[in-house]
């Protein structure tokens, strides 16, 4: 597992439009720090540049030609969604917070995480993990509460001192991309079973439903019999966007 300290960093940006500023960084050359917001040194600017850079753009390439599009000209709030499967993808330590904490609270149809059970996940990780090992009492506290700011700031979690779910429906732009993901970020030609379908927050008998869906199948080509689905992408993943919009 790769970690870094990358959720502490994002968990302190201080506007998310500062995602989309970063991230169209080739058309911001030779911007003054002083016009990103309330960021007041060039070395703050740089490294929320770099996390920004490492969390959401992949080593993949058709993930980074099917996302990038929607992040660059999509309005933040319109993002979020994307923003949360991108850095699961990217980031280990969220991901492996995702699968112990955020995704069991969910699905068990429990209202609030607490900052202390992530604390305790932490823990539990450290146990195990060298570079978790070195992390003071300090930075376990302050990695779980950046990790309930930014599922805040994602859309997923409400509330100030308790953190309740937001129950999430994707439309049927964010649930077509979702299937689009899935095909790259699970390696397994069979996804019936993969790992990253909780991350379309519907449960295994309701997110075959909605893949079997006629309207779906003008842009991906389904196989399913049962025990095996197959899924393949009728767009480009660099024309998926232009083909949404135009449509």
């Amino acid at each position: 597992m790769n970690i870094n300290s990358n959720i502490n960093i994002l968990g302190g940006l201080p506007e998310f439009d500062l995602i989309k500023t970063f991230l169209r960084g080739s058309e911001n050359q030779g911007k003054s720090h002083l016009e990103y917001s309330d960021i007041r040194t060039l070395k703050a600017v740089n490294r929320f540049k770099k996390a920004i850079q490492e969390s959401f753009v992949s080593e993949k390439v058709d993930i980074n030609h099917l996302f990038l599009p929607f992040l660059k000209e999509k309005n933040i709030n319109e993002n979020l969604y994307f923003l949360f499967l991108l850095f699961a993808f990217n980031n280990d330590l969220f991901n492996y917070l995702n699968e112990n904490i955020f995704f069991p609270v969910y699905y068990s149809g429990r209202r609030i995480i607490t900052k202390e059970e992530v604390e305790v996940c932490l823990k539990d990780l450290q146990k195990t993990n060298e570079t978790l090992a070195s992390w003071s009492e300090s930075t376990i506290t302050t990695t779980a509460s950046k990790y309930l700011t930014l599922l805040k700031k994602f859309g997923l979690l409400s509330g100030a001192q308790k953190k309740e779910i937001v129950y999430k429906n994707p439309t049927s732009e964010e649930f077509l991309v979702f299937l689009y993901f899935l095909i790259i970020a699970e390696e397994n030609s069979n996804k019936i079973n993969s790992e990253w379908i909780k991350y379309s927050f519907y449960e295994n008998e309701f997110f075959l439903q909605k893949v079997l869906e006629k309207q779906l199948l003008r842009y991906i080509e389904v196989q399913y019999n049962g025990d095996n689905l197959k899924l393949k992408p009728i767009v480009n993943y660099d024309k998926l966007y232009e083909t949404l919009k135009s449509s």
